[in-house]
């Protein structure tokens, strides 16, 4: 039972809407991380109910749970190097643990309607075993009865401390040890790209009554991109993903489809932005755009630069400029509406 650690605090201090897409992802990465078989029964909210009847390797066993651990670390690494959104689940989520627990027993099955859930004594201890002494967030824990029926004794796991807690059952022994992942992003795996040092074919500046954060995830966020964005018809993405770096969506324009990857570079300490890059667009090599806020006291700066490659011979770069230009104008219009709009309904609360 993979079980993440902090996750009460997590959903109850921070904003649902992300809060639930992070718990989601990671659940998956677990799930994707599992290399011995183990068959999923059940999802509880922040834990993984998982079971096998054939027995792998006690090595093994402890091997999985560091396979998982670091493939959780890793994900959770680039929440922290790759986010756009400043939201409080997107913060803290760098904060977020998981704990491991084994435990051998008897498993079996109820049915209610159409649904199936594991069922009997063994499946209460384990949930049990969750509440622990443990002076740890991170860690594995391997019952009694696994150590019986593997026959380890403390002698045959040096690295594990035994320990016992009192439960409504009874009194339940079991070993664990704290595990610490020191696996690290590589450097190819941090999605940061250089923004042209020339100067932008397109650009515009402009200040909104809102505050930093407010204003970077009101324009990073997909889902409300329709409200102001003028430059396309429409776009289709992943409601279930947090957009940050490196993340893909479409956008469609008449006919043509053209898949967008958002983008995050290196911007000063007290600076905001989002980006976004295609290669789809006809006649042009490369469109990018980035979008840098700044606080300046009760307002914030945006800055907008749109750089524009265009293919060799293409000789209706002015017009395609113009029309970027108009496009983007009506699209600023909008969202200093609706951020002043924004910043007044968080004012409210």
């Amino acid at each position: 039972m993979p079980d993440i650690s902090g996750f009460t605090n997590f959903v109850t201090s921070t904003e649902i809407e992300h809060s639930k897409h992070i718990i989601s992802e990671l659940l998956e990465i677990l799930i994707d991380n599992n290399v011995i078989g183990l068959k999923l029964v059940e999802i509880e909210g922040d834990a993984l109910f998982m079971y096998a009847t054939e027995f792998p390797e006690f090595s093994d066993l402890v091997a999985q749970s560091k396979k998982m651990l670091d493939a959780f670390s890793q994900h959770v690494q680039r929440y922290n190097t790759s986010r756009i959104c400043e939201c409080g689940a997107c913060v803290s989520a760098q904060d977020l643990q998981v704990k491991f627990l084994i435990h051998y027993g008897e498993i079996s099955f109820i049915r209610v309607k159409n649904i199936v859930k594991p069922y009997g004594a063994d499946v209460i201890k384990i949930h049990r075993l969750l509440k622990n002494s443990i002076p740890s967030d991170q860690y594995l824990l391997i019952s009694q009865s696994t150590l019986n029926f593997y026959q380890k004794g403390k002698d045959a796991i040096p690295e594990f401390t035994i320990n016992h807690d009192v439960y409504d059952y009874g009194t339940s022994q079991y070993a664990y040890t704290k595990l610490e992942s020191f696996v690290k992003l590589k450097d190819p795996e941090i999605k940061i790209t250089v923004k042209p040092s020339r100067n932008p074919e397109i650009y515009f500046d402009l200040e909104v009554t809102s505050d930093l954060d407010t204003a970077i995830n009101y324009i990073a966020d997909l889902r409300r991109r329709s409200e102001w964005y003028k430059l396309v018809n429409s776009l289709e993405f992943d409601d279930l993903r947090i957009n940050q770096a490196g993340t893909v969506h479409q956008c469609i324009v008449g006919t043509n489809v053209f898949n967008v990857e958002t983008l995050k570079w290196k911007l000063n300490k007290d600076e905001r932005g989002y980006g976004e890059r295609t290669f789809d667009i006809p006649n042009i090599a490369t469109y990018q755009q980035y979008i840098t806020l700044s606080q300046n006291q009760d307002t914030v700066h945006i800055k907008l630069e749109v750089f524009l490659d265009f293919e060799e011979g293409f000789e209706n770069r002015n017009e395609v400029i113009m029309d970027i230009t108009n496009a983007w104008t009506q699209s600023l219009d909008i969202l200093k509406v609706k951020l002043n709009t924004v910043a007044s309904e968080f004012d409210e609360e």
